[in-house]
Parts: C-alpha cells; sequence; structure tokens
C-alpha cells in the first residue's frame, strides 16, 4: 500500500472507533503513515491533506520524504502544531493513541480541545502493520541478509581473546559498512555464563575456549529491522552442550514444520515448549517463542502462550526457543520468516550447528 492507502485504511478504521480525525504519536506510526522518519506527530485526515507536525531540524527531511503532508512548523513544539491544525475541525472527534500519548499531553489536548472531543485508542495503526506488503518484505530481506554475512563471517573467524564488547562493535560494524542504515537493537554477545541471560548486555569478560557464545543481533534498513540469534562454541563442544543445543534445535524445527496461515501463535508456543519439556528443560524455557518485527524489532503479532494472534500471508515473525540455566549458561537459536499462503519463507539463513548429522 502507498501511505495515502494506508491513511485511508485509518480513516475506514477511525468511523468505526467515532473519531473523524487521528493524532499519530508513535514514531513508527507516524513514518508508516507517512514516510517520515524524523521527530514530529502526524494528524490523519479526510477532507485536507495529512499534516506532519515538525521542526527546522526536520524540515528539508520532511519536504523530502513526506510530500503529499501538510508541514506544521511551531516554536511551541510538535503537539501546538498538531493542535493548531486539529483547531480547523471544530466539530471534529480526535482519536489518540492511548498508549502513547503522556499524561501531560492529554491534559493538554484537553484544555485546548474539549475532552469530549477526545476518543482514546489503541493498536488502530499496529493492526495494519501486521501484515506487510512485497515492498516491506524487501526492506526487511535486505537488512537479514546484510546481517547473515556480516554474523557468519564473524563467526567463521572467532576465536578466544576479545571480550564481548568488542565481539559486539566488530559485527555492528561490519553490519553498517555492509550496507545497513543502523543497528536494529543493542546487540547481544554473551558468552559462558552471562549466556544463562537471555538479553545480556555485552561485558569486559573475554571469550575462552570451551565456553558457549550467544549473539543476537538486527540490521535496519529504510526504517525495517530484522532479528537474528545464533549459538556458537568455542572450541570442542561437550556432551552437555551439545544434549541442550540439539534440543534447541529441534524445538525450533518443529514450530517451523508447523507455521502456516491459520495457525494460532499459542500453538507454535506450545509445540516448542513441549519438545524442550520432554526433554527435561521445561523450567528453562523463559519467554515467548517469538514476535513479530518490522518497523519496530518488537511488534505484533506476539509468539507465546498468552498470545490471542492467528498467522496470516505476510506476517513476519521470529521463530526463538532458548534453553537458559544459571551457572551454564545458554542456547537460544532464532530465525526471521515470513509467512505464505502455503507455508512459510525464511529470511535469515547465516549457519547453524547441528548435531544430528
Amino acid at each position: 500500500m502507498t501511505h495515502p492507502e494506508r491513511r485511508n485504511k485509518v480513516l475506514q478504521a477511525l468511523a468505526t472507533a467515532g473519531a473523524d480525525i487521528m493524532l499519530v504519536s508513535k514514531p513508527a506510526n507516524v513514518l508508516y503513515l507517512t514516510g517520515f522518519s524524523g521527530e514530529g506527530l502526524a494528524v490523519v485526515a479526510a477532507s485536507e491533506q495529512t499534516a506532519l507536525s515538525t521542526d527546522g531540524r526536520y524540515q528539508l527531511d520532511a519536504q523530502r520524504q513526506c510530500p503529499d503532508c501538510e508541514l506544521l512548523m511551531h516554536r511551541d513544539g510538535h503537539l501546538r502544531g498538531a493542535i493548531q491544525y486539529v483547531k480547523r475541525f471544530p466539530s471534529a472527534r480526535l482519536a489518540f493513541e492511548s498508549e502513547v500519548v503522556t499524561h501531560a499531553q492529554y491534559e493538554r489536548l484537553c484544555r485546548e480541545l474539549g475532552e469530549e472531543k477526545l476518543v482514546p485508542t489503541k493498536g488502530i495503526v499496529e493492526k495494519l502493520r501486521l501484515t506487510k506488503d512485497e515492498a516491506e518484505i524487501v526492506q526487511i530481506q535486505r537488512a537479514a541478509a546484510i546481517v547473515d554475512r556480516a554474523l557468519a563471517d564473524l563467526v567463521a573467524g572467532l576465536q578466544p581473546g576479545p571480550t564481548e564488547r568488542e565481539v559486539a562493535l566488530e559485527l555492528e560494524r561490519a553490519i553498517l559498512l555492509g550496507g545497513a542504515d543502523a543497528i536494529a537493537f543493542r546487540t547481544i554477545v554473551a558468552a559462558g555464563l552471562s549466556a544463562a541471560c537471555p538479553h545480556a548486555v555485552p561485558g569486559p569478560n573475554r571469550l575462552q575456549a570451551g565456553q558457549m557464545v550467544t549473539i543476537d543481533v538486527g540490521g535496519q534498513v529504510n526504517g525495517y529491522c530484522s532479528d537474528m540469534t545464533r549459538t556458537v562454541f568455542l572450541g570442542e563442544p561437550d556432551e552437555r552442550f551439545r544434549n541442550i543445543y540439539q534440543t534447541v534445535f529441534q524445538a525450533q524445527a518443529a514450530a517451523l514444520d508447523a507455521v502456516r496461515p491459520a495457525i494460532e501463535c499459542r500453538e507454535l508456543d506450545r509445540i516448542a515448549r513441549e519438545v524442550i519439556a520432554a526433554a527435561g528443560y521445561g523450567d528453562y524455557f523463559c519467554h515467548g517463542l517469538g514476535h513479530g518485527v518490522g518497523l519496530e524489532v518488537h511488534e505484533g503479532p506476539r509468539v507465546s502462550a498468552r498470545s490471542d494472534a492467528v498467522l496470516e500471508p505476510g506476517m513476519v515473525i521470529t521463530i526463538e526457543p532458548g534453553i537458559y540455566i544459571e551457572g551454564w549458561g545458554g542456547v537460544r537459536i532464532e530465525d526471521l520468516l515470513v509467512v505464505t499462503e502455503d507455508g512459510y519463507r525464511l529470511l535469515t539463513g547465516a549457519p547453524k550447528l547441528d548435531f544430528s548429522r
């Protein structure tokens, strides 16, 4: 969909919500509806151009990125510009993103526009973002391919000696030099005991022979993210690592085999979790199986036991089971895929260990 087509979808949803126009505050949603990547607010309206409220730092970018939007510049900030625009529609009811607008901003909207004209909404734009069109998938695939190459090269030469931070920096540098616009999130490099923490922060610990190393990394291209995790071993893996790694590998494979349109996300989580539980590690898989990826590295649909989501073609999700044991370490394997009409297509392809061969 083009940006105007996306905004028309929003307007259709507003009619159901009992609103006429919408204040869009979440940066990813502003980008999705306008193409603007800077700081600002968007106001989606039917009878006039969609307006973008920003400031002088981003004026040239805004003119280039969203020529079909009216630019609002105000000395009193982005919200003031948006409010001035909304006042052009004195009888309109204004939808706002209830999970994004702060209490202070809400109070200001009440003072300026009247509380009776405000309609809190949740997830209107996010629902549109659940499924990606081909142009979006191309950007995610590009980000994933850049990370694939960088991670494969790094792992091929990984040796004891550097710190976790140094490895993370080397990997991020390769991703940026490889063509990514940015790193999608703070890279995780967790060696040895640190691998027991799913979101470990790279530290001064030096990689040592006989250690597992978990690397979780993503790139960003034109606002779209990728996400992938690999766990490797420095030296000859011992039997315990082999067994735990292969359990995670089999759990991921079982979940991947089940990916198709119309399957419940909670069912995918159950399938992977049962493999891990059957091996005796059920208490050590402490997070959901995956999540959606797009303009944000964590977005809908959730792939967890508490998710009500059902897969549809065009959804981009991760499948990332893990086992984490305090005092030993951890293993996570994560791949990114797009749901197709008859199954899925992997978007990540960096090599994985496989001890079944």
